[in-house]
């Protein structure tokens, strides 16, 4: 059953005894159709699917929401109204039109988000259908899938209610920016409403009615998130193919013009994390998330040759994000988060029929080392500078992959030019043998190895260790893909 039906029926319970002493008729079904017509005037419905993306930020990940903190949101499949409820359809279901302008094509206003219930309870008599204002998560969804700046002409009610960032807040009971929000929707016994434009989120009393403020129709729909869907979104599983690495010869790739090669790896049992061994540099404090050492086994695997570049990024979106030159295709793609580069995989995997992935952290170091053949550098490949652009040589500006000496595995850029994601969650190390660890089960922190063009040579060690909640952004937030 469709988890959205549950949290409605908690939201609307909880409305039916606020202050707003106003009852949303709840869904007990999926029952939705892609157009509609009430007396003489029809409106369609856009089908968006279950899917996730990262809620308070522009799709571009240029600009933050005013009055919101980003986080990552996964939603069911649902479909919503084209456009915001027009005057004509306001009239055919309620008799008269409030609008500030009057135009029967245009989005209607003056009308509080009380008077918006009241209009749904009107046309779901009508239909016979459920209709329901979008949550906000859902409004937000729909216009990144509909492409945002031609959205909406007017500001518009959701149904949930406004829930404030404390001043100086990072977090609050509703946004939990570490963690990954399912169907979320904010409090139930408020009369402050939320309130959408495409970057700002305003509370509005459901009483009052404004000009420029309008509202949206939305229905539930059987699309919804599976354990297949969940599973690599909130990294508790794992879904990878069997590697042989027998044969040494590399898989090429092509997607959309943009080729790229998948190292083999022979797998092995390795010393992972810091010993004296590991330090390019005499008198060095190793910080303590890099011990103990510990024995680690790992099978067969495959991993990118380089880091995700700006041209393969493109290939597979159709775009980049912020920060990003497609006039500088073989710079590696940076400022994406954790759950961009599942984005990314997931598409990455429909377009190639094969199962790509973000390596883990012990293959990534393994790989960093040189697998079987490791000469046991300090950095991938050296034990100098001349394997990696970081702070000294490349004044925090990457560089083309690929532009620099390979390591033993004839990897490029594992150490600098951009932190790469792993896919564990962050975890503190033990002494025991693990075989083929993926990080701690519980936590919003992800992984991140390599260093960058920004940072000192230190953090470009291979043992050195970061992590950022998985929703984190920056120009040096890379990628490399597993298999």
């Amino acid at each position: 059953m469709n988890k959205f039906l549950n949290l409605i029926a908690v939201l609307a319970a909880a409305l039916s005894i606020s202050a707003c002493k106003t009852t949303v008729q709840k869904p007990v079904k999926v029952d939705y159709q892609m157009e509609y017509t009430v007396g003489d005037v029809t409106f369609e419905m856009v089908k968006i699917p279950a899917g996730h993306y990262t809620m308070g930020l522009s799709a571009d990940n240029r600009r933050k929401v005013t009055n919101g903190i980003p986080h990552e949101v996964a939603l069911d499949g649902f479909v919503i109204s084209a456009k915001p409820v027009s005057q004509a359809l306001w009239t055919a279901v309620m008799g008269s039109n409030p609008s500030s302008v009057q135009n029967p094509d245009a989005p209607v206003d003056m009308v509080s988000w009380v008077d918006a219930v009241k209009f749904l309870g009107k046309l779901n008599k009508a239909t016979g259908k459920i209709f329901i204002l979008p949550t906000e998560a859902q409004w937000e969804y729909a216009q990144r899938v509909q492409n945002g700046k031609v959205f909406t002409s007017v500001a518009e009610w959701c149904l949930d209610s406004y829930d404030a960032v404390p001043d100086g807040a990072t977090s609050d009971e509703y946004f939990k920016p570490m963690e990954l929000a399912v169907n979320p929707e904010g409090p139930a016994d408020k009369d402050g409403k939320v309130v959408r434009t495409l970057l700002e989120r305003m509370e509005v009393d459901c009483h009052t009615s404004k000009a420029k403020v309008g509202f949206r129709l939305a229905q539930l729909t059987e699309d919804v998130l599976t354990d297949a869907v969940l599973g690599p979104i909130e990294g508790t599983t794992i879904d990878r193919e069997k590697i042989d690495a027998s044969d040494a010869k590399p898989e090429v790739f092509t997607v959309g013009g943009v080729t790229f090669k998948m190292v083999k790896v022979k797998g092995g049992t390795f010393k992972m994390g810091y010993t004296s061994a590991d330090a390019p540099y005499m008198n060095f404090n190793y910080p303590d998330n890099e011990v103990p050492a510990h024995q680690v086994t790992l099978d067969d695997f495959e991993i990118g040759e380089t880091e995700v570049t700006v041209a393969l990024w493109n290939a597979v979106m159709g775009s980049v994000p912020y920060l990003n030159d497609l006039d500088e295709p073989q710079k590696p793609v940076g400022n994406v988060s954790w759950y961009n580069c599942q984005t990314f995989i997931s598409r990455l995997n429909a377009l190639t029929g094969r199962k790509f992935r973000l390596p883990t952290e012990a293959e990534w170091e393994y790989s960093a080392r040189g697998g079987q053949k490791s000469r046991h550098y300090g950095f991938s490949g050296s034990n100098d500078y001349d394997a990696m652009w970081f702070l000294d040589n490349a004044k925090s500006k990457s560089h083309n992959v690929k532009t620099l000496k390979a390591n033993e595995l004839g990897l490029f850029d594992m150490s600098g030019n951009v932190w790469e994601w792993c896919y564990d969650r962050a975890g503190e190390y033990s002494e025991d043998a693990q075989t083929g660890p993926t990080g701690a089960t519980e936590g919003g922190t992800r992984i991140l190895r390599g260093g960058s063009c920004a940072s000192r040579w230190d953090a470009c060690r291979i043992t050195n260790r970061s992590y950022m909640p998985a929703k984190n952004i920056k120009g040096t937030f890379g990628l490399r893909l597993a298999l």
